[in-house]
């Protein structure tokens, strides 16, 4: 598997070339979430590549999300890949300032998508995990106790219901990264939250794509107008 120099691809960067090699590893070592990655010096040794090209590679794959690096210790398969995602997105938020309406866009296509793809996957099994998501939502409005993570379980079984593992992984880390948005949508809106996830649960156990879709919509739209009060929020403590 060595990159020496004359394997190197001139039209890819070498740390770039030792990334693959190093994704190529993984996958013919079969290395899951935990397990250990061979060392800087052994990888080094076997690409036949500097420790710097390497160690340059792996802080590459920490900032995609596929390993956790343990300081003083090892470097391990991530077992959150969701990480990776969110750290694309944040970037993306930080250097481009999307407005309100392109936000709830967003949302509206990605949650969709995946709504929709789950109404068509979703075994017995999984409506029956989504509907106790949906009885553990309607229990907490009832007592007090309702927070964005009852929220994010919800359409995190939803997610579980595709069978599609980017899907799952893509869609964890997006409701992970409007945590605090969503938070303040059902703070202020729990009774409209708890009648959007009826709907929505109503239109997978139906089969039906096109309900769900108008419910996500209206949802977005509600969820979109939480960022004004956030950044309102954010304003008002400078």
């Amino acid at each position: 598997m060595e990159i020496g120099k004359k394997q190197r691809d001139p039209k890819k960067s070498l740390s770039r070339q030792v990334v693959d090699s190093i994704e190529e590893m993984i996958m013919e070592r079969k290395l899951g979430p935990g397990d250990v990655l061979p060392t800087e010096i052994q990888i080094s040794e076997e690409l036949q590549v500097s420790k710097s090209s390497v160690r340059e590679a792996i802080k590459m794959l920490e900032a995609l999300g596929v390993v956790e690096i343990r300081r003083g210790l090892c470097t391990v398969i991530s077992k959150n890949p969701e990480q990776g995602y969110m750290n694309v997105m944040l970037s993306h938020f930080y250097l481009n300032s999307g407005n309100e309406e392109d936000l709830q866009n967003f949302r509206y296509i990605i949650e969709s998508a995946y709504t929709t793809y789950a109404i068509h996957q979703a075994t017995d099994n999984d409506l029956a995990a989504i509907r106790e998501k949906l009885e553990l939502f309607r229990e907490k409005l009832r007592n007090g106790t309702l927070e964005a993570e009852d929220d994010i379980l919800f359409h995190g079984q939803i997610l579980q219901a595709t069978h599609n593992s980017f899907m799952i992984s893509l869609g964890n880390a997006l409701n992970e990264l409007f945590r605090r948005s969503i938070a303040i949508a059902i703070r202020d809106n729990p009774e409209v939250a708890l009648h959007d996830h009826e709907s929505i649960y109503q239109a997978i156990v139906n089969r039906d794509p096109v309900a769900a879709e108008k419910v996500i919509a209206a949802s977005a739209r509600q969820w979109a107008a939480s960022f004004k009060i956030q950044d309102a929020v954010a304003e008002s403590t400078l």
